[in-house]
């Protein structure tokens, strides 16, 4: 559902279909084809994470554009083959008639793709600026529930804040630091700030539930110690995870980040 946003929000912006390429993993291809259809009327041939690495061997663009959504860990975007840092930087260093790229980073621990040689290199005049932006460091990334419209059709799904964030100001045009332009940059402040928004409200929703928990949680406890029930222990434990959840979302900290943020200011959409 967050790329189905997304391709409507990018199509809106004007990108040509011709210059839209989508790759998702896993076997019920039936049903992404159906949730990518929520947001276009355009047909589109989905590949897999392996066909974007043999599509961008091959390149002729000079601009890339890439958002990636889904599951992460110390061990890169999750794939048959996890995809590390380096090789994802790899494939777009070499990538030919490449002059400059922007990856937005939505997936869990995204902080691993940090602090690597994303600028162009002295060495290399044609090696390209390689600008990434993650949606969070070190941490879990946060999604919630949200309704947007899909072309008329309200839809509710649980979204990736940072990447909703984006693609709304790919609609928005919003210039954040009032310069006259629409870069980069601008897109990571907003989408920095309305996301974080989102998050401490979500936070502050927690709290509340979790005080609740806490002590449904203490009374379960004290109800299945003094009068044991295998019914109580699966009531016990429904409630405590339940309540660890709730913990996890108040304890999971989100803060955005940006390399190579000069040409950052430059590169206009």
């Amino acid at each position: 559902m967050d790329l189905a946003f997304g391709l409507m929000c990018i199509e809106q912006a004007g990108v040509d279909p011709k210059d839209i390429f989508i790759y998702v993993d896993g076997k019920d291809r039936v049903l992404v084809s159906q949730l990518l259809a929520l947001g276009t009327a355009n047909s589109y041939k989905i590949g897999s994470s392996s066909d974007f690495f043999a599509d961008i061997s091959g390149n002729g663009y000079e601009n890339l554009v890439l958002f990636v959504t889904g599951h992460g860990s110390i061990e890169g975007i999750d794939a048959a083959v996890p995809i590390t840092p380096y090789a994802l930087l790899k494939a777009i260093k070499s990538s030919p008639e490449l002059k400059s790229a922007i990856a937005y980073l939505g997936q869990c621990h995204a902080g691993i793709f940090n602090y690597i040689g994303a600028g162009r290199s002295g060495r290399n005049p044609s090696d390209p600026d390689v600008i990434l932006i993650g949606a969070t460091n070190l941490h879990e990334s946060l999604s919630s529930s949200t309704t947007e419209d899909f072309l008329g059709q309200q839809i509710t799904w649980v979204a990736n804040l940072f990447l909703l964030s984006v693609f709304k100001w790919l609609t928005a045009g919003v210039d954040v630091d009032g310069d006259g332009k629409l870069t980069v940059i601008d897109s990571y402040k907003y989408a920095g700030v309305t996301s974080n928004s989102v998050n401490k409200n979500i936070k502050i929703g927690s709290f509340v539930r979790s005080i609740d928990l806490h002590q449904r949680w203490k009374d379960a406890q004290s109800d299945h110690s003094t009068n044991p029930s295998p019914a109580k222990k699966l009531a016990l434990q429904a409630l405590e995870e339940q309540y660890v959840s709730e913990l996890g979302v108040r304890y999971t900290h989100q803060e955005c980040w940006i390399l190579n943020s000069i040409p950052a200011q430059c590169v206009e959409f």
